[in-house]
């Protein structure tokens, strides 16, 4: 058998988000990642994963046991005109 590996595959963007922590002040994420990895029996899986500056160097948010999830930063953002964006794009294709 082999070890677990991770690799990154992409790195996105992460304006507006932030990370939350239990008892611990919300963190800017600077962007998300698109990792894959492969577990000690070879099988592939991939996700997209947080990163935040903590401390001094750029971490998943997700490797500590405090995390708590995101949240959006953006005051100008609003949920509802996102999900009326996805609902009219099937409409629009020819047929």
């Amino acid at each position: 058998m082999s070890e677990a590996k991770e690799r990154i595959l992409q790195l996105l963007p992460a304006d507006g988000w932030d990370a939350m922590f239990e008892d611990e002040d919300n963190v800017a994420v600077v962007c998300f990642a698109l990792v894959e990895s492969t577990d000690e029996a070879g099988a592939v899986s991939s996700a997209v994963r947080p990163m935040a500056g903590i401390g001094n160097a750029i971490e998943f948010c997700d490797d500590y046991p405090n995390y708590q999830g995101l949240t959006r930063t953006d005051d100008d953002w609003d949920e509802e005109d996102d999900e009326e964006d996805d609902e009219g794009g099937e409409d629009d294709e020819e047929e």
